[in-house]
Order: C-alpha cells, then structure tokens, then sequence
C-alpha cells in the first residue's frame, strides 16, 4: 500500500497508518487516506472509527456523532459510547451525552471516564444527587490516587 506520500507502507497496518498520521496532526492527510480506504471498504467499522475521532478533534462533532452511530451498529464498546457522549456533550446535547455515557458504563461497570462525565454532565445541569452518586461510584473504581483526591474535592463542595 502507497501512503499519502507516495512511499510504501507494507510494515504499517492502513488504520495504523492513518493513527501515526494523526498523532503527528497530519489531518489532512488522514482523511484523505481514510477517504480512500473507506471507499474500498465501506463497511470497515474501524475506518469509521478513526473518522469519527479525526472530526471530533477538528471540531466536527456532527459528523463524528454520524459515524460513532455507524459504527456502533456493529460493533459495541464502552469506548465508543464514551467518544459518542464526548461528541455529544461538545455539540451542546447533554442528555443525549448522559444517555451515551450511561451505556457505556452498563456495558463495562467499571469504565471509569463515564461515571466522572455522568458527575460533571449532572452536575451541570444542577442535579447534584447524581452528580454526587456517579463521583462516588467513581472513586471506588481503580483510578490513580490524585485523580480520587481531585473529585472527592468536588464531593466537598457539593
């Protein structure tokens, strides 16, 4: 396989590739190697997968939330519902967030990242009950130690 650059890419996995390209933020070249993988597999769930990350970080959160959608018509992960919720908390759509990170942690109880989203998503919407349940389930999972300080400062406070 030729990458973006014309070189051969045999020792490199494709969605490898595409991952290596975005963690040196070569977006472009990303999506447009995606563009083509995509159009040769359509139905690859990973290839939507990467996709739906590269617009999240490009601010695309629309999109992202499309192909987190496709993607989780065949293929279901705690991580995926978290990224989903990500993008729907950052495109303004709160519960449709809860209701993803919700999911998540139902497929895996101990999923850290969703329980502290379920706190902060209910915590700004003023429902403090929750927040305070989902903080609590939190900090009993196996997360570093200043990780648990820093919510059972935010517990403190309300």
């Amino acid at each position: 396989m030729d990458n973006i650059d014309g070189q051969q890419t045999e020792k490199i996995d494709g969605i490898d590739f595409v991952r290596h390209l975005i963690t040196e933020c070569r977006y472009d070249d990303a999506f447009e190697l995606l563009g083509r993988m995509e159009e040769e597999d359509p139905d690859n769930y990973e290839i939507n997968y990467e996709l739906a990350r590269l617009q999240f970080e490009m601010g695309d959160y629309y999109s992202a939330i499309a192909n987190y959608e496709v993607v989780l018509e065949s293929h279901q992960s705690p991580v995926i519902f978290y990224n989903l919720g990500c993008a729907y908390e950052a495109n303004n759509e709160p519960d449709k967030a809860i209701s993803a990170h919700l999911k998540a942690v139902t497929l895996n109880e101990k999923f850290p990242y969703s329980y502290k989203k379920l706190g902060l998503l209910f915590l700004s919407r003023g429902d403090k009950d929750s927040a305070r349940e989902y903080f609590e389930d939190y900090i009993k999972l196996d997360i570093a130690q200043d990780e648990k300080n820093s919510v059972k400062d935010i517990l403190d406070r309300i």
